[in-house]
């Protein structure tokens, strides 16, 4: 049997024990993360891209919009940012210690902390325990002097959860304009080709996207 151990005053990064492993386990928490609430609109309109790739017809609008959120969601992957605002859902199996980095900045608030039981019951941790860095990059969590960090007896694995909502804001307008011109330029190209690499956007927007982009940044 093993179990994770942490005492958050030593500094120490937490370990998995037992009979057979002792090793230093990531200081990320084992995360996970999704995208629970998505934005309600997209950093480039219909007309816009349209006018960019000098689109006259009407007859592939549909397609045209759903090329936009293809290009935003790889551009989000490429550059580990969130553009609109969203509600991000992260899930680790351990308290990593008393600063966390949330992915997908930049950070606009937390929403809730809370622990899981195995019925996915929801225990909130007091946000008098803890603030929000939105000046960072990525966003942090910091847990204030002398408090406890939150304890989970009920799960072993994905039972800390963190809400929280990235983005530059609600509006198009919020957007660096470059992110919005990488992702016109690669939803012109999407609709020229009719293919996607989500994960290596052609040169003509990396030009525009790699002024944004995390070098730390995890391709999933």
């Amino acid at each position: 049997m093993s179990f994770y151990s942490y005492d958050i005053s030593s500094g120490q990064l937490p370990r998995k024990t037992g009979t057979l492993i002792a090793r230093s386990l990531p200081a990320d928490g084992n995360r996970i993360y999704v995208v629970e609430t998505p934005p309600d609109i997209e950093p480039v309109t219909l007309d816009e891209l349209k006018a960019f790739a000098r689109i006259k017809y009407t007859s592939e609008d549909t397609l045209l919009e759903g090329f936009i959120t293809a290009a935003r969601m790889a551009a989000e992957e490429y550059t580990g940012r969130a553009f609109i605002s969203q509600t991000i859902k992260m899930l680790m199996d351990y308290w990593p210690g008393d600063v966390i980095d949330l992915p997908k900045p930049p950070l606009a608030s937390i929403t809730s902390i809370a622990t899981l039981d195995e019925d996915d019951a929801e225990t909130e941790y007091t946000s008098d325990n803890y603030y929000a860095v939105t000046a960072a990059v990525p966003g942090r969590i910091v847990l204030r002097q002398s408090v406890t960090a939150p304890i989970n007896t009920s799960r072993d694995y994905t039972g800390f959860l963190i809400r929280y909502v990235a983005g530059y804001g609600d509006a198009a307008a919020d957007v660096p304009g470059p992110i919005k011109e990488g992702i016109k330029v690669w939803a012109s190209i999407i609709q020229a080709t009719r293919t996607i690499d989500p994960k290596n956007p052609p040169p003509e927007a990396r030009v525009f996207l790699d002024l944004y982009r995390l070098r730390s940044t995890m391709l999933r």
